[in-house]
């Protein structure tokens, strides 16, 4: 997956087992924000279903884009990014890493 916006691509390849995430690999040549939010990724997602990993996603998207209060819980880290948000030309380069993972999720077979 890349941004054309800043030329950032990511790959990521992903494991399933069980209905959830048993291994996870990525391959990350991006800018700083899409980098950090790769690292909050990796350090969180084994042992994530499909459907928590997607709803990560979307409390990182509703952050970034309408202002929403940074996920709680195991995803509370991306709270770190909350920061970009005053920065709307930003916002694809914090959500490509997890728009990269839940592509690989739909390629996994889920």
């Amino acid at each position: 997956m890349h941004s054309r916006l800043c030329g950032s691509r990511i790959t990521v390849d992903i494991a399933l087992r069980d209905g959830l995430i048993a291994d996870f690999a990525q391959d990350v040549q991006a800018c700083a924000l899409a980098q950090a939010s790769a690292a909050l990724l990796g350090q969180g997602i084994i042992g994530e279903s499909a459907a928590s990993l997607r709803a990560a996603r979307d409390a990182l998207a509703a952050m970034m884009k309408k202002g929403a209060t940074p996920p709680e819980g195991k995803w509370s880290v991306l709270s770190a990014l909350q920061p970009v948000r005053d920065y709307p030309p930003r916002h694809d380069s914090v959500l490509l890493p997890f728009e990269a993972a839940c592509a690989a999720l739909e390629k996994a077979g889920e």
